[in-house]
């Protein structure tokens, strides 16, 4: 090879390394491995203490000790993390002290037939970004001449005094209340979605009623709260409207043979998981008018939990039986327990995502496990566990 050949060479090599480092390094820092936004991961474990992690792999801030009274939802506004146990708490120091922010939270001790309590339940607090992050959680009020949807909010962070009753619904759209409000899920066009159970003069959880509302503003009529059940037997209490509708079972049975929904959504696919073993997990493209029954998830299994990951993914958190993804596909559920340890409890699960100084962006879900932390970076198909523990709840 001739001398001037191997000079040409070099050259381009070195011109490719320079190119490659100046894309990489800005004063001396690599821009590739700089995390310009970073995620805090809380999540609480059985004993009721509460820890907080910026990389979902190391136990990071150890931020409120164990007082014996178990997580139910966790949830971040502002500069506020709240936090359901028995009363809702709050803390807007990063978790150096947490108070009382709200006390009459509902509260139903049922357990399933696997022995879970059905009272965890992520979606009995939600964060609505869409709606200026207003807060909602579930109410125990017992003033009945006010709390006829089972809801307070904040538009506030969540903050003491910042709670109201949300009263906003159209008389003309909505059956007999007062119901209790047990689950919410917003899907991704900004419809808010309520799963309620009728009032105890009505024989509290033989229906399960479907509400939406399209947006925060109560002066505006389309956003108030309307009913959308399905009631082809023209049950006297329940909105009439939607008479040829298929509703949630069970429908028009008693009380012990009902079962105890959770709501998720896929984009604007509306999903109700029954966390009693009954009845497996239903889906409404209609807000929940109609219902239809999936396939694939295991019988006589408690559904503990559902997400939507950045909404590319759906998954559902069973009582020992590991954690399922929806196949949009073929419309049914499949194991995704690559990693998972068998015989696996998923109580809680929380999508973060991570941006870099060079724009790049990774994504990242975390479960809450009886077995520990465990994460995904591949939108739920493989799993490694991180932090171990007995975890009833993540955010």
């Amino acid at each position: 090879m001739r001398k001037s050949s191997l000079y040409y060479i070099f050259g381009l090599l070195t011109l490719g390394v320079a190119g490659l480092q100046s894309c990489k390094r800005s004063n001396g820092i690599d821009n590739n491995n700089v995390v310009q936004t970073p995620f805090s991961l809380f999540f609480s474990d059985s004993s009721g203490a509460m820890y907080k992690t910026n990389d979902g792999r190391t136990y990071g801030n150890f931020i409120f000790p164990p007082d014996g009274k178990g997580c139910r939802a966790i949830s971040v506004s502002g500069n506020n993390i709240l936090w359901a146990k028995h009363h809702l708490y709050y803390s807007n120091n990063s978790g150096k002290n947490f108070n009382r922010t709200y006390d009459t939270l509902f509260t139903y001790p049922d357990t399933s037939c696997m022995g879970q309590l059905v009272d965890l339940n992520q979606s009995m607090l939600v964060t609505l970004p869409k709606w200026d992050n207003r807060v909602y959680t579930m109410s125990a009020s017992p003033d009945a001449g006010k709390n006829w949807l089972g809801l307070v909010y904040s538009d506030n962070s969540g903050n003491p005094g910042s709670w109201g009753l949300d009263g906003t619904y159209d008389t003309v759209d909505v059956g007999k209340l007062p119901v209790r409000m047990k689950s919410l899920t917003m899907l991704a066009n900004g419809t808010l979605c309520g799963l309620a159970y009728s009032g105890p003069a009505e024989n509290d959880r033989a229906h399960h009623r479907n509400f939406v509302r399209a947006g925060r503003d109560e002066s505006v009529y389309a956003n108030r709260w309307r009913e959308v059940t399905a009631n082809p037997d023209a049950i006297p209490y329940i909105y009439g409207g939607n008479t040829s509708g298929t509703p949630l079972p069970p429908y028009g049975t008693t009380y012990t043979d009902t079962g105890y929904f959770y709501l998720g959504h896929m984009n604007n696919r509306l999903i109700a998981i029954d966390a009693l073993c009954r009845y497996g997990a239903w889906y409404s493209d209609d807000l929940g008018k109609n219902w239809k029954q999936y396939s694939g998830l295991p019988a006589n299994t408690s559904l503990l939990c559902i997400e939507s990951p950045f909404e590319e993914v759906c998954l559902i958190g069973t009582a020992g039986k590991g954690l399922y993804i929806l196949n949009v596909h073929t419309g049914t559920w499949q194991a995704s327990n690559k990693g998972l340890g068998s015989n696996l409890t998923v109580r809680s699960i929380a999508a973060k995502k991570m941006v870099y100084k060079n724009g790049n962006v990774r994504k990242f879900i975390y479960l809450a496990t009886n077995k520990g932390i465990y994460e995904s970076a591949d939108g739920g198909l493989n799993w490694t566990f991180t932090i171990p523990g007995n975890y009833v709840g993540v955010f």
